[in-house]
């Protein structure tokens, strides 16, 4: 009776997370508020910038204004990038990297605030924003105007979802090992994409990753016990056209 007590008590530990293991059923809420902390920081890693782009961030443009609204970091107000992309040496000296351009607009006059002691790629950095800042005044009673492109239109979710509504997508009779099996596939070929970059300066395409998802999808598929699994990643892989 103890030690069965003591497997439910470690069962539910372990379901609810903790114990080194994520959550089964729900994300541990001690990793759930690590990573939102990540998130709330100047984006370095790949999974950040990729949420930043997918936020909107990285495809929007800003028509300046006051500046209340507008990161001076991350967001693109000026020049072809976001300054965070164009100058990250000098990025990496700012204490406050998620100012907003009002905030280092002070008395007519840009000041970022940096620390101490700047490298020389740093003081080369500051210097071309601060030229090309020059000619730059906020109209402190203009609102700042988001758009896409270089018209600006205006920004809408109606074109991301018209993107996303054609996808494939796990329907409800799509079993966990089903849904398991497409998503390693997928991850397994984006780090070894990943890895033929990093090791053997190999740049695989889009599209070359995609075929090499689809022949693992194919060659897995033989080893379904399911029927009903079989077809359904046949059919999974028939609603991509990779040549």
């Amino acid at each position: 009776c103890q030690e069965t007590c003591f497997y439910l008590d470690r069962r539910h530990h372990l379901l609810g997370g903790g114990g080194q293991c994520k959550a089964a059923w729900e994300l541990n809420k001690g990793l759930l508020s690590k990573f939102v902390d990540k998130l709330l920081q100047a984006p370095t890693t790949n999974w950040q910038k990729w949420f930043h782009l997918m936020n909107g961030d990285g495809c929007t443009k800003v028509h300046l204004g006051s500046g209340q609204f507008t990161s001076f970091w991350f967001d693109h107000w000026i020049g072809p990038q976001p300054l965070a992309d164009l100058f990250p040496a000098l990025l990496s000296f700012c204490p406050r990297p998620n100012i907003t351009v009002a905030h280092a607009y002070l008395q007519d006059q840009w000041i970022i605030p940096l620390h101490p002691r700047l490298t020389s790629v740093a003081s080369s950095q500051l210097s071309a924003i601060l030229l090309a800042l020059a000619d730059v005044a906020l109209l402190p009673h203009v609102p700042d105007r988001r758009g896409i492109g270089v018209d600006l239109q205006p920004f809408s979710s109606w074109g991301f979802y018209l993107e996303l509504w054609d996808l494939p997508y796990f329907s409800d009779e799509a079993s966990p090992r089903t849904r398991s099996t497409i998503i390693t596939a997928v991850l397994w070929n984006v780090w070894k994409a990943r890895n033929s970059v990093v090791f053997s300066s190999l740049f695989p395409t889009a599209d070359d990753t995609g075929l090499a998802i689809l022949q693992d999808l194919r060659l897995w598929s033989i080893r379904m016990r399911s029927p009903s699994d079989k077809a359904y990643l046949h059919e999974w892989c028939s609603a991509f056209d990779v040549n």
